[in-house]
């Protein structure tokens, strides 16, 4: 696998750079998702719809845990 590669043969700076570029990529999936998710929430309110309201509000909070666990990440951690 990639990762696997990437342990091996690369060098701090290149599992640093890697790494970083796929937090960036997760925090934005994670940003995203909150969006459609209020997008969701608000539309269901707008047509009175309680299972399209509960849905974008669930979608939120999975977005947001998504987001939330790219920031708590290991301290001790040097890549």
């Amino acid at each position: 696998m990639i990762f696997d590669r990437l342990r091996a043969g690369a060098g701090p700076e290149r599992r640093h750079r890697v790494w970083s570029k796929l937090r960036i990529l997760v925090a934005a999936i994670g940003t995203l998702g909150s969006a459609t998710g209020i997008a969701i929430a608000v539309i269901g309110l707008v047509e009175f719809n309680h299972a399209k309201v509960v849905t974008g509000a669930l979608v939120i909070i999975f977005s947001t845990a998504v987001y939330v666990s790219i920031l708590a990440r290991d301290r001790n951690r040097v890549d």
